[in-house]
């Protein structure tokens, strides 16, 4: 597996993607009318050795209280079972919308925050589909066992800027995007 983060202003044009109109709209259904980019990668798995994720909340890769943010997992080819899509488990499902402990697995590094038998919902979808699920949700990827490579690209937006307890900078990111609704990330382009 491989990561490539924070991109979203070194690529040309990529944030017209991660700030326009289809991201404000998810925003403004799920966390509301206030939104920050808290985080975007690029992931991929390479052909016949991209290896599997663990059950997992992004919350819980974050190790202290923060307000929940959603993820935009966007397939940039078509996904399959073969390939590693994520399957996402439903909150009707788990019986809980809380963050739960997570451990971390020694030999991957990963944390796991799930080890039971339910199987989630695949994303079977072509490219260009999106997944979006809270930070809360827990998910997983599979392997790649095809001959090609798997990639997605995954955006990341907050309620408000998320700062380590006692920090005064944030986390990762915390570039504005929408303010009482309004794209402002959009508006510093025109001023």
């Amino acid at each position: 597996r491989y990561h490539i983060a924070k991109q979203y202003n070194l690529i040309p044009h990529l944030d017209n993607y991660v700030f326009g109109e289809l991201m404000a709209e998810i925003c403004r259904a799920t966390i509301g009318t206030q939104a920050y980019l808290f985080y975007d990668q690029y992931v991929a798995k390479a052909q016949q050795h991209g290896r599997a994720f663990s059950w997992h909340q992004d919350s819980g890769y974050l190790g202290f209280p923060h307000k929940p943010y959603v993820t935009v997992w966007t397939a940039v080819d078509d996904m399959t079972m073969d390939n590693g899509t994520v399957s996402v488990l439903p909150f009707s499902t788990f019986g809980s919308q809380d963050l739960i402990p997570h451990v971390r697995d020694p030999e991957s590094g990963d944390k796991i925050g799930y080890s039971g038998d339910q199987q989630g919902v695949a994303a079977i979808v072509p490219a260009v589909s999106l997944v979006v699920f809270s930070s809360l949700s827990l998910y997983l990827s599979g392997s790649n066992t095809t001959n090609r490579i798997r990639r997605a690209y995954v955006t990341q937006y907050s309620p408000e800027p998320i700062n380590k307890p006692g920090a005064d900078e944030p986390f990762h990111l915390a570039v504005p995007f929408l303010d009482n609704g309004r794209n402002v990330y959009a508006q510093k382009d025109d001023a």
